[in-house]
């Protein structure tokens, strides 16, 4: 059984709270096994969402954390492990921004607390488990990469665990590649890149449901 070590941050839950709600349904005959941790800066910024703009996502998603710690069910295919707010004392920052980035010294507190927290799981921890930060915000991206932490958004775990589920956005996904393989011409770029070239008259459309059409 695959496992994936998902660290998520606010923006995550506020902009993938569907995504994550799915991919932790619990289902015995799923193949895969998640374990999710939620860092300190993840609970503080979803009140903060809350409270200031009235979030209903970081509402949920605050729901969906009390949950999931509450309601321990050896069934279920995830692990929700919550941070240790004083892990964020014994780390020296320096030891997070390892090129010395300039970029990353110019972060606020709170985003620096939140490289702290990736920063450990990601490679201070003695643990062979490989972790990843998921998020939605160019910024944290931008801070990982400079503190060489592995990181990547919803969608890119969604296609992952979308094909591990066969979820049927995945097969038609694959139906439309394999459609647009067969009908095109795979030509070289002046750049060396790789393209399709489709012909208009070929042009493939979304499936459809079945059922008449409706006229006025």
């Amino acid at each position: 059984m695959n496992q994936y070590n998902l660290i998520l941050d606010a923006s995550a839950f506020d902009r993938g709270l569907g995504n994550i709600k799915r991919w932790c349904n619990s289902n015995p005959k799923q193949k895969f096994k998640l374990q999710i941790y939620i860092p300190t800066f993840t609970i503080n910024e979803l009140n903060y969402l809350t409270n200031k703009f009235k979030s209903f996502n970081s509402k949920e998603a605050l729901k969906f954390i009390e949950t999931s710690t509450n309601n321990l069910n050896n069934d279920q295919n995830y692990d929700l492990i919550i941070e240790f707010s004083e892990i964020l004392d014994i780390i020296p920052f320096s030891k997070v921004n390892v090129n010395d980035s300039s970029i990353v010294n110019k972060l606020p507190l709170r985003l620096k607390n939140l490289l702290k927290s990736c920063y450990y799981k990601c490679n201070l921890e003695e643990s062979d488990v490989k972790w990843i930060l998921v998020t939605e915000d160019p910024k944290i991206h931008e801070a990982a990469n400079e503190c060489n932490i592995p990181n990547c958004s919803i969608v890119d775990i969604d296609i992952l665990l979308s094909k591990e589920l066969n979820d049927k956005s995945f097969r038609e996904s694959e139906k439309f590649n394999n459609l647009m393989l067969k009908n095109s011409i795979e030509k070289v770029t002046d750049d060396g890149d790789n393209v399709l070239i489709t012909d208009f008259d070929k042009t493939v459309y979304a499936s459809r449901g079945s059922g008449k059409l409706w006229t006025p």
